[in-house]
């Protein structure tokens, strides 16, 4: 479906990266509660974005942040979390339940972040810096 379909299919901001422009396909999931942006044809390869409506919570990134392969960095000045290989994401829903998202892809790394009414996750064959430039640039 199109990104403007798509945003009249969920109660949240889509934010959509300017570093890796147009999807190549959007998928709405879970009745609306999540949105996949998928992205072909990159210098990376295969890139992925899911969005989910909720947020990431500070005891899930401090729980993740001790692994050997979590790294925690800034993404637009919030906390996020860089994870080398594919990892599920754990978000607080709005009415406050906590979620799993499985990790997609099956090679890769993923970068998690989130807004005040969106957790995100950005997989793919991506450095720690390219990841960090894309994800700055979603809005």
């Amino acid at each position: 479906m199109s990104l403007e379909q798509a945003r009249h299919q969920v109660s949240f901001p889509i934010l959509v990266p300017a570093a890796l422009s147009r999807p190549a396909e959007v998928v709405v999931s879970d009745g609306g509660r999540v949105v996949s942006l998928i992205y072909r044809r990159t210098p990376y390869g295969l890139v992925r974005m899911d969005e989910f409506a909720g947020h990431v919570d500070q005891v899930y990134f401090e729980k993740f942040g001790h692994f050997g392969n979590a790294t925690e960095v800034k993404v637009n000045g919030r906390n996020g979390l860089w994870l080398k290989g594919p990892q599920e994401l754990v978000y607080v829903t709005r009415d406050g339940t906590p979620a799993i998202a499985s990790a997609r892809l099956t090679t890769g790394n993923t970068l998690i972040w989130s807004t005040p009414r969106v957790a995100l996750r950005l997989e793919g064959n991506l450095g720690q810096i390219a990841a960090l430039a894309i994800a700055d640039s979603a809005h």
